[in-house]
């Protein structure tokens, strides 16, 4: 994905927020790995979005992976980010506006905040290893539009996690739409693996 300067400046920014941030944002393996793995993984990510305009909620987005780096790559999605954790939503709020990236940022907990204002509001859901793929159905579902897609980055047992979720996939009403064994759902270069569930009309 090409970027321009304003972008390259702004990742590397976030990117120092985040790993001299004195909040517990990502765990002290993942500060290591910020340039090497997560920032462009995120980017990796943002290219197999759909164009936009179009908006997209990062559901447990902790210290803005992959969510506020889709925001500053791609400027045609109105990025919103979730997170449980209020220092965690606070300091994206205040790096977000230091940066001039134009993200919204809710408090609470998914399977809250799915059933209230945002239900059914999204054209994409994007959500990190934050709990195996059966878990993370029902919290995610419910905020996708009619045909919006669940992007879940997931780790080498995406078979056996795709597997155990049948049955709450088809309860939330989706369906498989890729997966990394496809072209669409994995990127080489950064090791990304992406399932996509889109929910049905």
């Amino acid at each position: 994905m090409d970027l321009d300067e304003q972008q390259r400046d702004q990742l590397t920014a976030f990117t120092e927020a985040v790993a001299t941030s004195p909040h517990n944002l990502v765990s002290k393996r993942a500060r290591s790995e910020l340039l090497s793995r997560h920032v462009p993984e995120a980017i990796a990510l943002a290219g197999t979005l759909p164009p936009g305009p179009l908006r997209v909620l990062d559901v447990g987005t902790g210290g803005g992976f992959p969510g506020m780096v889709i925001a500053i790559v791609r400027p045609d999605l109105a990025v919103e980010l979730l997170d449980s954790t209020r220092k965690k939503t606070r300091f994206l709020e205040e790096t977000a506006e230091a940066l001039d990236v134009d993200v919204q940022v809710h408090t609470g907990r998914a399977e809250a905040l799915g059933t209230g204002d945002l239900a059914g509001s999204f054209d994409v859901v994007t959500v990190r290893a934050v709990a195996p793929l059966a878990q993370l159905v029902p919290w995610c579902a419910p905020f996708l539009a009619p045909g919006g897609r669940l992007h879940a980055i997931k780790g080498d047992r995406w078979p056996e996690e795709l597997e155990r979720a049948e049955a709450a996939i088809a309860r939330a009403g989706l369906t498989v739409a890729a997966t990394p064994a496809d072209d669409g759902g994995s990127d080489e270069a950064t090791g990304l693996r992406v399932v996509m569930l889109q929910r049905l009309a």
